[in-house]
């Protein structure tokens, strides 16, 4: 991994992330993470859906970058209702308390193959490590597949979404499933 990635949190309006000061000079702009899914989306978010996460202050947006560039984001959802404001069927039975939807999660093209993807989960897992993520895939976006098989995501079902004409799979990381 590229020396000098950090991860800040709560770049938005959230506080409280412990993993770096939060101060005038490193807080990210929704420009700057609106300006990496222009720059690398391939077409598995959409412009409607990017927009939302990003206008949402309610969405908790974690950035990686180096001091002077963003390398990556997600935006997490912390509501259960994830499934019906994205349209997907719900067949999770018994939904956690603790539920993380990770709504979206884009790495710059400038920064592909250096963990970007991996160091966000790694802070995730640990800062929300009693919660239950969930993240929904495009069967076609592999990169993101095998990141998810990398990062011991479980694959719980799969869905059509014909609106999108789209074969998606729900997949599932729960602490108390063995990391």
């Amino acid at each position: 991994m590229k020396k000098g990635l950090i991860i800040i949190c709560a770049i938005i309006l959230l506080s409280g992330c412990d993993s770096k000061k939060e101060t005038k000079e490193n807080i990210t702009k929704p420009e700057e993470i609106r300006k990496i899914w222009i720059e690398n989306n391939s077409g598995y978010i959409g412009n409607n859906c990017n927009l939302r996460s990003i206008n949402d202050n309610n969405m908790l947006k974690v950035v990686c970058k180096t001091d002077t560039d963003v390398c990556g984001y997600a935006v997490l959802y912390f509501e259960k209702d994830f499934c019906e404001l994205e349209k997907y069927p719900n067949y999770i039975e018994n939904m956690p308390k603790k539920t993380i939807y990770m709504w979206e999660m884009v790495t710059s093209k400038n920064h592909l193959k250096e963990g970007v993807a991996s160091k966000i989960y790694d802070y995730i897992k640990t800062k929300f490590n009693d919660y239950t993520i969930y993240a929904s895939i495009d069967e076609k976006n592999i990169p993101s597949l095998n990141l998810h098989i990398k990062e011991k995501f479980i694959p719980i079902y799969n869905f059509y979404k014909e609106d999108e004409n789209v074969n998606y799979i729900m997949h599932e990381w729960s602490n108390a499933k063995g990391e």
